[in-house]
């Protein structure tokens, strides 16, 4: 026996089309009356739209101006020097100082402290040599200076008898000067170079230093020197004068383009009656597109026409007006021959 076979039932793919369909009809339909709600008053909409998302830019730059400045004022430092000692030559040390405005004026100086002891004193004068370089090797500027160690002085007060063990040395380098860089090697070298090698009573030619260290003051004037001395004051104004101009230039670009329309209470109370005028014509002028030329040529020819009366002159028959006869060639020359 044959086994019955079952019969596959195809879905009717047009209700789904239907509703898809439907779907976008009522998405369009809603689209078109959003826009036609929001259609009036875009011209004062977009420029508020763009005006909203522009402030909250304007706001971070003028907090970032603030931060670059206060970031950026010239600060003094100081930076330690370890001294290299029983290399062959005098004491040296080398360092890269922190980050340094280019254009600022510094004064800088090496502080040494120095134990109080006989072969200090003994060394008499020594020279001390800063050397400033780019990291590339490029030497900005090198400079050496005499110094020299004197003895403590006891002090004027009776119960203090004891002498200090300690002695501080300031070396100024340079004065109000600008290095040029923002990174900067600087090379520290202290002692005699000469070939004495003993002193006084057999002290060698090194200086004895406790701690050394690079100084770096930053000298003030003008504008410069008001914003290094204030700089939290100094950002702050800064950032606030940013976002100032930056409101200005936004309303004096916006404000012309928002079209600001104050209508009286007489145009108030005649606007829905313009507009449904408006609409109105609007509708016939649609109707009368929708019409074909076909139906129009159609309603036109149902119109019943008449003809117009013309004058039609009487025909001319032949006893009116008598033929002519012609005189033939040979007629005539027999007319002429007779006497």
């Amino acid at each position: 026996m044959a086994s019955p076979t079952a019969e596959v039932e195809h879905e009717d793919p047009k209700p789904l089309y239907e509703d898809n369909h439907q779907e976008i009809f009522w998405f369009e339909n809603a689209l078109s009356g959003s826009l036609r709600i929001f259609r009036p008053l875009a011209p004062q909409l977009i420029p508020l739209f763009v005006c909203l998302a522009l402030i909250p830019v304007i706001i971070s730059f003028s907090l970032f101006s603030g931060w670059y400045v206060w970031k950026n004022v010239a600060v003094g430092w100081e930076s330690p020097l370890y001294l290299q000692y029983g290399d062959g030559g005098s004491p040296y040390a080398e360092i890269p100082l922190p980050s340094l405005a280019p254009s600022q004026p510094y004064d800088i100086s090496v502080h040494l402290i120095i134990p109080a002891s006989e072969a200090n004193f003994a060394l008499g004068n020594f020279m001390t040599t800063l050397t400033l370089s780019t990291p590339s090797n490029r030497t900005l500027t090198s400079i050496r200076k005499p110094a020299i160690v004197l003895p403590p002085t006891k002090s004027r007060i009776f119960w203090v008898s004891s002498l200090p063990r300690l002695v501080n040395l300031d070396i100024l380098f340079l004065e109000s000067h600008a290095l040029g860089a923002s990174r900067v090697i600087a090379r520290v070298e202290l002692g005699r170079k000469d070939g004495w090698r003993a002193l006084g009573n057999g002290e060698g030619r090194e200086l004895s230093v406790l701690s050394a260290s690079l100084r770096g003051t930053v000298k003030r004037h003008g504008i410069r020197g008001l914003v290094t001395r204030f700089p939290v004051p100094s950002a702050i104004v800064s950032s606030a004068t940013f976002l100032v101009i930056s409101l200005l230039v936004l309303a004096a670009c916006i404000l012309p383009a928002v079209q600001w329309r104050f209508p009286s209470e007489d145009e108030g109370s005649t606007e829905p009656a313009e507009e449904y005028v408006k609409e109105r014509l609007f509708r016939k002028r649609r109707q009368r597109k929708k019409v074909s030329p076909r139906s129009a040529s159609t309603s036109q020819s149902g119109y019943k026409t008449e003809d117009i009366a013309v004058d039609i002159p009487p025909a001319i028959t032949l006893s009116d007006q008598s033929l002519r006869r012609r005189r033939s060639r040979v007629s005539d020359v027999s007319y002429d021959s007779e006497p």
